[in-house]
């Protein structure tokens, strides 16, 4: 794993974090959630492949979720936000007991239809081929999709922050995420989701209507579980932190 901020614990403390951004996103996607938490124990933030500074690499889907497992200290709560939520499953799947638990913000379970996953594949090519061409021109299209409709209710100052973000990553490198990690090369976990033993808890947005779907379809308790946040859409990170950090602390508070 890439290096990318990491924060000491604060207050009461609890067990180590490893938190993981977005696609498009960068580590400080999660300030906002650790400065809602009244304590943590230690944080790392990591560039994933292909973002900021951090080499479009491992190769392959499999290669990445290992590499997350294995970076996860003992007891570690383990998070992801959209992509960052797909690895994390993966991870959790991958090698279980690695995490103590796993948050998956706004994450899908893989698709299960070989016509679905094909169209995707060619869907995610040509956003490839798209980001390589002009950043510029891909983030605009990217940011007037339907699934982040509910960010134009954001300050412009916030919006403009996160597109500046955007804008600084390498088209190249970031083509990656589509190419390796994209949702066409996610292994569909439901058949694993019905077995597993780990501790998985789902946060979607009210708003977010499709992943709520795909998150309750996989619901079972105690283990496997889903919450909303109300009126708040796909990026909880940016819209409900407060709902995010007292999801971690729930699981927290399970560890301890």
């Amino acid at each position: 794993m890439n290096s990318g901020l990491r924060h000491p614990a604060k207050g009461a403390g609890g067990p180590p974090l490893l938190l993981l951004h977005g696609f498009l996103g960068h580590p400080g996607a999660w300030d906002a959630v650790l400065a809602a938490l009244p304590h943590h124990g230690p944080v790392w933030c990591p560039w994933l492949p292909g973002h900021g500074p951090a080499p479009a690499e491992p190769a392959t889907w499999a290669a990445t979720v290992e590499a997350i497992a294995a970076a996860l200290p003992p007891g570690a709560l383990l998070a992801g936000y959209s992509l960052g939520a797909r690895l994390a499953l993966g991870a959790a799947l991958a090698r279980p007991g690695a995490a103590h638990a796993t948050l998956l913000v706004g994450g899908h379970v893989g698709l299960a239809d070989a016509g679905e996953r094909a169209e995707r594949a060619a869907l995610d090519a040509g956003r490839a081929a798209a980001l390589r061409h002009d950043l510029g021109a891909f983030v605009a299209d990217w940011e007037a999709l339907p699934l982040f409709a509910s960010q134009h209710r954001l300050a412009p100052a916030l919006q403009a922050r996160q597109r500046a973000a955007r804008l600084a990553h390498d088209a190249q490198a970031l083509a990656w995420a589509f190419e390796v990690a994209g949702l066409a090369c996610m292994p569909d976990y439901r058949p694993a989701l019905a077995n597993t033993t780990q501790r998985l808890h789902w946060l979607t947005g009210g708003e977010d209507i499709r992943f709520s779907r795909l998150a309750a379809s996989v619901v079972r308790p105690p283990r496997l579980t889903h919450e909303l946040a109300p009126g708040a859409g796909h990026n909880l990170l940016l819209e409900a932190p407060e709902a995010v950090a007292a999801a971690l602390l729930r699981l927290a508070d399970e560890a301890a």
